[in-house]
């Protein structure tokens, strides 16, 4: 703020995060950042990671200190300005690094020396597939340090050990209150811990809880406009996308974007999915289309998915990628008993049953969070006007915008006593104190449009995702349609045993066609009971990743508040430099006419 308005900020030099998100004081890592820092625990790192940490140790007398990690990382060769990034991103504020920083901090650099962003975030997307670590001068430590493989959880093939620990700890410790078991009949389940010990936990379910999915801040694609228009006759806007993910910048059109929501649509049936802007909103279409593509990265199922590799990695037309790509369509295939793992079916069950309370809870965070977006865009209106307004005030006072001396009639009688011309001076000195209320408080109006409601709109983008979800999951419901087939089954089971009973015997003719129409009433009734069994389980788990979202809620209203904070302490300096500026206005009254 400092920089833009030459105005004191009151904050003073924080320190960042690298995701640009204000560090506590001291130094340390805001809770959000937790499952990104431990993104590498269960990562079987390169031999050279501990050669490096080896290496770091012997430089700082035994402990990883900022300055051994600098020494350590000008053996990559990365620029200064590189250099100093990673080491904040990874400094937590503790006076010796971790392990888990130190190798956070060599995942960085290796992103960094094949031109990659050294963010966190970058690690967490990179992490499966790292790019090779180039450190000069420790191919002798890393020959040592192979044979240690067993002992260090990072260059173990079986991930165990203390790196599958923490991570267990770290989803406990995120999700633990998030649990779906049982909360539709107001119930809680205990299970006991490893250990011997029986403690009592909510139950999570047994999905992916890759932490990447919950955070709505977490960007990856840019979008901008292409300079010149598609098509020969029929001018259409291309669009060029560029991923951190692929590292690739491709051209698409907003058809390519429809067809893309379609195709997740018609792939994925049961699952949440980001909504894409309507076409005749062009000024808002690029922020909703990268809400709309970062949406989709975010979710590690999708970023998997051959298609959607195909739309932001191929370079070439998109229509043409599908014309010649062999590409699978394909519903979603759903092993129910494998993806139910340990969870009991009871408690999927119970869940379902309360649909109808969970629709109209996730209706009413809908019109809650639509009407806080309006809120927040009418403040900033009104934010902008008032700057507008004050910086017209300013002008009042300016004195190059009065009347000029006049140049008839005796000097003696027009020229300006010193009060007046100090009163001159001091209007003008007071006139840029107006003129700084007026840049904060558009600038604050700016916050609140760019940041504060477009952060709230993501999380808004992920309640509509999942209303939409459940109208789909309405829709396709087959309890209605396992009534009416079990009854079909009752009323040929009654007509065989009627026909059994029957003497003489039934033409056997009749026998055979109702006992095969009970058989094909059988395997129909298989099939419907598999596929509501499918809706079920999907609910479940897609209801227990929406209310992960909630927790994007703590890093909206904690960035919202220290943004009134900040803009409302830099304002009332302002004001109080004006206070003081106005004091030294002449008051004394003969000096105007002496």
């Amino acid at each position: 703020m400092s920089d833009l308005y030459d105005i004191l900020d009151p904050w003073g030099p924080a320190s960042t995060s690298s995701a640009g998100h204000s560090a506590p004081a001291g130094g340390g890592a805001i809770g959000l950042e937790e499952p990104l820092r431990r993104c590498l625990d269960k990562v079987a790192l390169p031999p050279v990671y501990a050669a490096a940490y080896s290496a770091a140790l012997t430089a700082g007398g035994g402990r990883i200190t900022r300055g051994a990690l600098q020494t350590t990382l000008a053996l990559a060769g990365l620029p200064r300005h590189a250099m100093g990034q990673i080491v904040l991103a990874a400094d937590t504020g503790a006076e010796v690094l971790t392990r888990r920083d130190f190798n956070l901090a060599l995942a960085m650099a290796a992103l960094a020396q094949k031109d990659m962003s050294p963010t966190l975030e970058g690690v967490m997307f990179h992490k499966d597939v790292l790019p090779p670590l180039e450190l000069d001068g420790v191919e002798a430590l890393a020959a040592d340090a192979a044979p240690r493989a067993a002992d260090d959880p990072w260059l173990s093939a079986g991930k165990g050990g203390h790196g599958t620990a923490s991570s267990a700890d770290g989803a406990a410790a995120a999700l633990g209150a998030m649990a779906v078991a049982g909360e539709a009949a107001g119930k809680e389940q205990a299970h006991p811990q490893g250990g011997g010990e029986a403690a009592a936990q909510a139950t999570v379910p047994n999905i992916s809880m890759d932490a990447v999915q919950w955070r709505l801040d977490l960007e990856d694609v840019s979008i901008k406009e292409a300079a010149e228009k598609g098509g020969i006759v029929f001018k259409h806007t291309n669009y060029e996308v560029s991923t951190r993910s692929y590292s690739s910048m491709v051209v698409r059109r907003y058809n390519d974007f429809s067809w893309m929501s379609d195709y997740l649509v018609k792939r994925y049936p049961y699952r949440m999915h980001a909504n894409i802007p309507p076409k005749g909103f062009a000024d808002n279409r690029i922020k909703g289309l990268t809400r709309f593509a970062s949406a989709i990265l975010r979710t590690p199922f999708l970023r998997r998915d051959a298609i959607v590799i195909q739309f932001f990695s191929n370079t070439d037309e998109f229509a043409h990628v599908l014309r010649v790509g062999n590409l699978d369509m394909d519903v979603e295939e759903i092993d129910v008993d494998d993806e139910l793992g340990s969870t009991p079916w009871t408690e999927v069950e119970q869940t379902y049953a309360a649909f109808a309370d969970f629709y109209r809870q996730v209706a009413h965070d809908e019109e809650k969070y639509r009407m806080q977006i309006t809120a927040l865009e009418k403040i900033a209106r009104y934010k902008r006007a008032i700057g507008d307004e004050l910086c017209a005030y300013s002008d009042t006072l300016r004195v190059a915008n009065a009347p000029r001396e006049s140049v008839s009639g005796s000097r003696k009688f027009h020229a300006q006593p010193a009060a007046k011309r100090a009163l001159d001076g001091v209007l003008d000195e007071l006139s840029m104190s107006f003129g700084d209320v007026s840049l904060l408080e558009k600038s604050h109006g700016e916050v609140l449009k760019t940041i504060s409601a477009e952060h709230l709109r993501r999380l808004y983008d992920a309640v509509v995702s999942m209303k939409l979800m459940m109208d789909r999951l309405r829709q396709m419901e087959k309890r209605k349609a396992i009534e009416r087939v079990r009854e079909r089954i009752d009323a040929s089971r009654k007509q065989l045993a009627q026909l059994a009973a029957d003497t003489p015997p039934a033409d056997h003719g009749t026998t055979e066609r109702l006992e095969r129409q009970a058989r094909d009433e059988a395997a129909e009734l298989e099939q419907l009971e598999l596929e509501q069994r499918r809706i079920e389980l999907r609910f479940y788990q897609e209801l227990a990743r929406y209310r992960c979202y909630e927790c994007f809620l703590q890093r909206h209203y904690r960035d919202h508040i220290e943004e009134q904070i900040k803009h409302h302490t830099l304002a009332l300096d302002a004001w109080r430099q004006a206070l003081a500026t106005a004091a030294e206005l002449p008051a004394e009254p003969l000096g105007f006419i002496s």
